[in-house]
């Protein structure tokens, strides 16, 4: 079973970093992937994490491809690449408009500009490029790619060697699996894909503190229209709807939801979540850490592992 496993999406310490990357390694876990939010850069964490690891590969989950030319990515890319002796899994993604717009970014057309885009990297690792020969000889690291809906999983299945849904039912990610199958008929790739499912977690033995940290952890997210959109995709229409209407999204969000879309509460019934998911389709499950109470990011990576592992 691949499962891997993200740092704390809203950064930490490089000393918190080191030591959940070693954990990772030390149990196991396929592979440990760095969210990018702003200070925090996701290929300089997965060059760290890099640096203190030598089997587990590292990566991004995701890297804005808005914040790096093609190019640059290319170049950053291969240096973790050569680096870590084959271990990178580049990870990339749009981000969300509210974000990019308070940067002073236009997203135009994401599709189109995240296909040019991870045809563009691949090009300029492989040599194919018209535009500018980087002259290093390193072996191709599989490109993912973040999407939500049925279009931008055909999408990864024309271009890229995996998806990256987050907050997806499983009910929704079997039609993004089939929209990914569709998309690699048209594709002249021949890497085997793999559909990940991100998972968020809140592990505590104190169910209703979990289900509370829960709600108040994804509130955020249901802010976004395309988290929104997913949720709708998945079931949730009417809380998507009252969000929409002015309701606080920690109002909102019910017990029901976030216990369908995340790992919730003790290890035994986060265990049995994630083999929901695995079940469904998931080749990858990607489960992202989130505090109980005072757990600190240690303690809360130690319960990933023990829901892994049991």
């Amino acid at each position: 079973m691949k499962v891997s496993i993200t740092t704390p999406v809203w950064g930490c310490s490089t000393e918190n970093l080191i030591a959940i990357a070693k954990m990772a390694e030390d149990s196991g876990i396929y592979a440990i992937l760095s969210p990018e939010v702003p200070p925090y850069s996701g290929l300089s964490n997965a060059s760290l994490m890099a640096n203190h690891t030598s089997n587990t590969l590292v990566g991004t989950w995701i890297a804005n491809i808005y914040l790096r030319h093609p190019v640059l990515c290319a170049a950053e890319s291969m240096t973790i690449q050569e680096f870590s002796n084959d271990r990178l899994l580049l990870g990339l993604g749009v981000s969300h408009k509210p974000v990019n717009s308070r940067l002073g970014i236009e997203m135009g057309d994401p599709i189109d500009t995240m296909r040019n885009y991870v045809n563009s990297v691949r090009s300029y690792v492989d040599g194919t490029s018209e535009q500018i020969s980087l002259k290093r000889k390193i072996s191709q690291f599989p490109i993912y790619i973040a999407g939500l809906t049925e279009r931008t999983a055909e999408l990864a299945g024309e271009v890229a060697d995996g998806l990256m849904p987050y907050l997806a039912s499983t009910s929704h990610l079997k039609k993004l699996s089939d929209s990914v199958k569709k998309g690699r008929e048209s594709s002249s790739l021949t890497s085997d894909f793999c559909l990940t499912a991100g998972l968020p977690s809140f592990i505590s033995d104190d169910e209703d503190l979990a289900t509370d940290s829960a709600i108040k952890g994804l509130s955020g997210y249901a802010r976004l229209p395309y988290y929104q959109r997913v949720l709708d995709l998945s079931g949730y229409g009417e809380i998507v709807s009252k969000i929409k209407d002015g309701t606080n999204p920690a109002e909102a969000l019910t017990a029901e939801l976030v216990n369908d879309l995340a790992l919730v509460g003790s290890v035994k019934k986060c265990s049995e979540t994630l083999s929901r998911f695995i079940e469904a389709g998931a080749d990858m499950p990607i489960i992202t850490p989130n505090a109980v109470g005072k757990q600190s990011p240690l303690e809360v990576m130690q319960n990933i592992l023990d829901v892994v592992s049991s």
